[in-house]
């Protein structure tokens, strides 16, 4: 079964009753109709940012792969940027979803994951953000909850604006819109000391410890993923779980209310941004200047009693 739909270009689109997500009875076609109905969205955060994406052919329990490099028969309209490997010593051609056509053929290509980088084409060294990560260690979702609220405590002491979102699956990550100008090296001093501050802080709830193993059931404040090469899934992406839930936006007061992972999916998404808005639109605008909280920090007796560790850069 294929068919031609179109949108800025014609996207060819085929097997389009293929069950992607079979518990939520999510088929492909549901899919690439999510990706239209969002594209406005969507293309607001992934505009101009290399895109690494997570394949599912045959659906969300069949074998799966990341996929960096444009594939062979990616139609021309498709826009791409090439960055140099050493790994690999070639250029790497990263996707760019900057339309609706693009978007339609990646989700035909059951791409379920979208993961963007921090960075956009016009400085790609140069973080348009700041991002913290809360991982749990256990099922459930109260921890994350509290360790989001002390992260948002520490923000508002420096004077910072922050967003969060739901991960998709199991954590939360905060978000703080950057000016321009800054590298991942000073970005790096912020999200560390606020790891280590809140693991000093809080040590029965947060952890910086990287092997799960010596995390007990504590939450883990990540650090180490807002950094080159790394990515976070995409606002409104969605996630390869059961019930479909996307990577939402939300509010402190949603949060406070009780909002869950699971009160976000494909199939509630649209309404819902129909009734609040793009919570994550202030991340596409100007950010904020760090150049005062660094070198609070670069004085702050835990940044200084931790200098000599190697992760301190």
């Amino acid at each position: 079964m294929s068919d031609t739909l179109l949108a800025e270009f014609p996207v060819r689109v085929t097997n389009l009753d293929k069950p992607l997500w079979p518990e939520a009875g999510i088929t492909k076609a549901d899919y690439i109709q999510y990706m239209i109905e969002m594209s406005p969205h969507l293309v607001r955060h992934l505009q101009d940012r290399p895109l690494t994406v997570v394949r599912f052919p045959h659906g969300i329990h069949e074998k799966s792969f990341y996929q960096k490099n444009a594939p062979k028969d990616t139609p021309e309209w498709v826009q791409t940027f090439a960055v140099y490997s050493k790994d690999s010593d070639r250029d790497i051609h990263y996707i760019l979803a900057n339309n609706t056509a693009t978007l339609i053929w990646l989700a035909n290509q059951a791409c379920i994951e979208l993961h963007p980088w921090y960075t956009k084409i016009q400085a790609p060294d140069s973080p348009t953000n700041i991002a913290i990560d809360l991982d749990p260690s256990a099922p459930g979702f109260e921890k994350v909850r509290k360790v989001a609220f002390a992260v948002k405590a520490v923000l508002d002491d420096l004077g910072f604006p922050s967003y969060p979102k739901t991960s998709g699956a199991t954590g939360l990550q905060i978000f703080i819109p950057l000016k321009q100008g800054f590298t991942f090296r000073q970005t790096r001093v912020i999200t560390e000391f606020i790891g280590r501050y809140l693991a000093s802080q809080y040590p029965d709830l947060a952890t910086v410890e990287r092997l799960v193993k010596d995390r007990e059931d504590k939450v883990y404040v990540d650090y180490l993923q807002h950094a080159p090469n790394k990515t976070l899934v995409s606002p409104y992406s969605p996630r390869p779980v059961p019930d479909a839930k996307v990577s939402a936006p939300l509010t402190w007061e949603e949060l406070a209310a009780g909002a869950v992972p699971e009160d976000f999916t494909i199939r509630t998404m649209l309404e819902r941004v129909k009734k609040v808005g793009d919570l994550f639109a202030p991340m596409e605008q100007s950010g904020v200047d760090i150049t005062g909280v660094l070198h609070f920090i670069e004085n702050h007796p835990l940044r200084t009693a931790n200098i000599k560790n190697s992760e301190w850069r």
